[in-house]
């Protein structure tokens, strides 16, 4: 436990003891654990800092070294290196580090004192020189471990050098393992912390072009999405700051790029912005890019609360920012014709909540438990009121109307009404909400700090829109859809849903809440009371993934022509300009004459439209990175200019590209937590048993006996799983290595789980797309397969020739799945 520090002022003064001449000249500051000062050498003439430790406040043993051994094994500039040690435990009780001397201060005390000169230049340099230190310390394996704004020094512009700038410092490595009870947190993470820190300071709206341009990458793809994602198959910058720096660099020039460009939704190649995070605040981009053809629209405009799931890069954000007011009148002044008929969307990204509830744990205060509730409401609210500001400035609502019903909203939201001219209005409301957001986020950052007035419940914001849709005829008979993107666990915490679900599973006709969640693992349908909400009662699930293994390929392919047709479009003069012309139609072969292909060793090639529909469980952007691929290893964007035959990538190289593509994603998906390897492990191990099955087993009871073409796992019983075993299962289907039915129907009649393998590997593994038979498992051969895919492997694969009764009720499989579905159906 941490011992109190000692007094710093005997210190002032004094020789530091071995140090030549150095006196202890002036107080710098404190951290949790040591007193630092700065120290003069009249001798020579130069600075030093001094980190005392009271020798309470170290670890056991000699790893409080830990921390000077770590900065002193870099060669970052921006790294401030211990340079000696004084070992004053026996004299004193004391440890003295002593450091460079950094004239300047704190990022945090930069941030506080000189806001108005956070620029954005400065936070990209900031953020690069910050990157050029990760790319080492991944390098050597090292961890800051405490990395934050207090760890960051800014040093001071130099008068005596031409066009001096400031530059980065950062110290205090590893006190996780230099004292006694702290612990090592994470540095992506951390970073992105900071960045949101700094980024918060800067007014987007008094930016010029550039710098708006060079602002939303770093908000919306470095601290959206490339720091706080750990899993490379879902991001393949996430943890890795070779690459996050190669990106960083090149926003320059594709600014310039662009500027050259007439259109502003004009696309550098048609594989650009893989996901709606990277498409940032570029209204018109987006709407050039969205496909109102998207499957499972209907259900998404349907008037329930509904959780929206599916694999990363299905088009979760995509549609929920493309069905919002805000990007529907796409950032111009709206009109009375862009009101929308049916609801008003408002879009709101949970990174917001993230950043400001990080690691929420239930609060132990009773008064705290609804901070995050109310911050939640405040801030819905804020962007509903935005969108009655403009309809007010589009006239659509009168000045009278606004005052009138801002007069009463000031009191029901139990504000303090300014006495200003212009307070009954929405803005005003909006600006006193943006404060209040501030000072909820203050008080959870400051437990002890009293809360001034009464915070929202559970009912606050459904009241509101109540009255606003009783009281303003524009909008009567009009709900509020609250979009909510990428409320996925762990980044918005099981106790945070459980906190914020008392709201967002409220029914009501007159604001509906839709919630993005990565996996059917990642959200939580209960409450901090105890109450578990009922899919078909409190809510709806729509799985995407699931939506796009049920469709039939008409609709699929007319989708993806559109997305693809969109993409080339945007590109000036691309050579090409539909998915036809690219990959062409492919073979007009059934799927039992691939499966006999398989079987009897000639090669397969996978190529075509129908292939590519047939591949997709929902993740577009998957699609979109494999049709890159093509063109790349074909010769690229110059190839296809010279090409004159059709398609223009032969059925060869899309195979190919086909499969590789498959590999890299089982690589990365190896190179991804401590569970990596062993998922890799569990799917490989399917892959092969069903790859056997198609060589030696014939479907049952089948005119011809086609062979047995397993891409899903049927289970016997409904499983339940503890342990390990749940740990695994949760991600495969948190990873969409496997798309979950949970409605399947065992041959008992139970209600079981079923399992569909992620349909682009099925040609890596040599498997087919038909529809027809299953891997009929018991619990306890899934659970061998979960936690021992080699000895799973070993019992299950053929190796000859096996009987049509191999697996006993068999001749039902079909009909417990697609009934309609002929052999040819994909």
């Amino acid at each position: 436990m941490r011992k109190p520090l000692p007094p710093y002022e005997p210190f002032i003064g004094t020789l530091v003891e071995g140090d030549g001449d150095f006196r202890f000249v002036k107080y710098i500051g404190h951290g949790c654990y040591a007193l630092v000062f700065k120290g003069y050498s009249e001798t020579l003439k130069q600075f030093a800092a001094y980190k005392v430790i009271p020798s309470d406040n170290l670890a056991p043993g000699e790893s409080w070294q830990i921390e000077p051994q770590k900065a002193n094994s870099l060669e970052n500039s921006s790294v401030v290196h211990c340079r000696q040690l004084f070992d004053w435990r026996k004299e004193k009780g004391l440890i003295v580090l002593k450091y460079d001397y950094v004239e300047g201060c704190t990022l945090f005390d930069y941030i506080k004192h000189h806001k108005d000169q956070v620029t954005v230049p400065f936070v990209k340099a900031f953020l690069l020189a910050m990157l050029e230190l990760f790319y080492e310390l991944q390098g050597r394996q090292i961890e800051h471990g405490d990395f934050h704004a207090g760890n960051i020094l800014v040093t001071k512009r130099s008068q005596f050098q031409r066009n001096s700038i400031e530059e980065f410092k950062v110290t205090d490595f590893g006190t996780g393992g230099l004292t006694s009870d702290s612990k090592l947190t994470d540095d992506f993470e951390q970073l992105a912390r900071v960045l949101a820190q700094l980024l918060i300071c800067i007014d987007y709206q008094k930016l010029p072009p550039e710098d708006k341009y060079v602002f939303n990458i770093l908000n919306d793809h470095f601290k959206g999405k490339h720091l706080i994602e750990k899993d490379c198959t879902r991001d393949p910058l996430a943890r890795n700051p070779g690459k996050m720096l190669d990106r960083l660099e090149q926003i320059d020039v594709e600014y310039a790029v662009r500027q050259s460009q007439s259109e502003s939704h004009s696309l550098l190649t048609p594989f650009d912005y893989l996901s709606c995070e990277q498409i940032g605040q570029q209204h018109s981009l987006l709407h050039a890019l969205y496909s109102n053809k998207f499957l499972g629209i209907s259900e998404i405009e349907s008037a329930n609360n509904l959780v929206v799931t599916g694999p990363r890069g299905c088009g979760k954000s995509t549609v929920f920012r493309s069905l919002s007011y805000n990007q529907r009148v796409q950032g111009k002044s709206a009109t009375n014709q862009d009101i929308p008929q049916e609801y008003i969307g408002i879009y709101y990204h949970c990174n917001d909540l993230y950043f400001k509830f990080p690691r929420y744990v239930a609060p132990t205060s009773t008064e705290a438990i609804d901070l995050p509730l109310h911050y939640l409401t405040a801030r819905l609210l804020l962007e509903i009121f935005d969108v009655l500001h403009q309809f007010v400035k589009s006239e659509a609502i009168t000045a009278s109307k606004e005052a009138e019903v801002s007069r009463i909203l000031w009191d029901r939201l139990n504000l303090k009404r300014p006495s200003l001219p212009g307070t009954d209005s929405f803005e005003s409301l909006i600006s006193m909400l943006a404060k209040e957001c501030q000072e909820i986020v203050t008080k959870y950052r400051n437990p002890t700090q009293p809360i001034k007035r009464q915070l929202h419940g559970p009912d606050s914001l459904l009241l509101i829109c109540e009255f606003l849709q009783q009281e303003i005829p524009i909008i009567y008979g009009k709900p509020f859809f609250c979009f909510i993107d990428d409320y996925s666990m762990p980044h918005i915490t099981e106790a945070l849903q459980q906190n914020l679900n008392r709201l967002l599973m409220q029914r009501n006709g007159f604001c509906f809440f839709k919630m993005a969640t990565e996996s059917p693992v990642s959200y939580a349908a209960s409450d901090i009371d105890g109450k578990s909400y009922v899919e078909g009662r409190e809510f709806e699930v729509l799985n995407l993934g699931l939506t796009y293994l049920r469709e039939n390929t008409h609709r699929k392919l007319d989708f993806l022509d559109d997305i693809f047709k969109r993409r080339f479009k945007a590109v000036p003069e691309y050579p090409v300009s539909s998915l036809t012309e690219l990959i062409g139609d492919g073979e007009n072969l059934s799927q039992n004459e691939i499966a006999n292909r398989i079987a009897t060793g000639i090669k397969t090639e996978w190529w075509g439209r129908e292939t590519f529909s047939s591949m997709c469980s929902g993740d577009i952007h998957q699609l979109i990175t494999l049709a890159r691929k093509m063109v790349s290893d074909s010769g690229g964007i110059d190839k296809l200019k010279e090409t004159n035959k059709l398609p223009k990538i032969q059925p060869s190289d899309q195979s190919k590209a086909i499969k590789t593509h498959a590999g890299d994603f089982l690589k990365s998906l190896a190179d991804s937590g401590t569970n990596g390897e062993h998922l890799r492990q569990i799917v490989t191990s399917f892959g092969n048993v069903a790859n056997s099955f198609v060589k030696f087993k014939h479907s049952k009871n089948e005119g011809g006996r086609p062979r047995h073409q397993a891409s899903r796992i049927e289970l016997r019983e409904a499983p339940v799983f503890a342990g390990k075993a749940k740990e695994l299962y949760d991600d495969l289907l948190r990873y969409s290595i496997f798309i979950q039915d949970p409605r399947g129907k065992s041959f008992s009649g139970q209600v079981v789980p079923r399992l569909f393998l992620r349909r682009f590997l099925i040609p890596h593994f040599n498997l087919t797309f038909s529809g027809r038979d299953s891997l009929l498992l018991g619990v306890n051969d899934f659970e061998e397969l979960i936690l021992t895919p080699k000895i799973f492997e070993s019992k299950k694969l053929l190796t000859h020739d096996v009987s049509d009764n191999y697996q006993v009720a068999e001749a039902h499989q079909h009909t417990l799945d697609f009934p309609v579905q002929n052999d040819d159906e994909h």
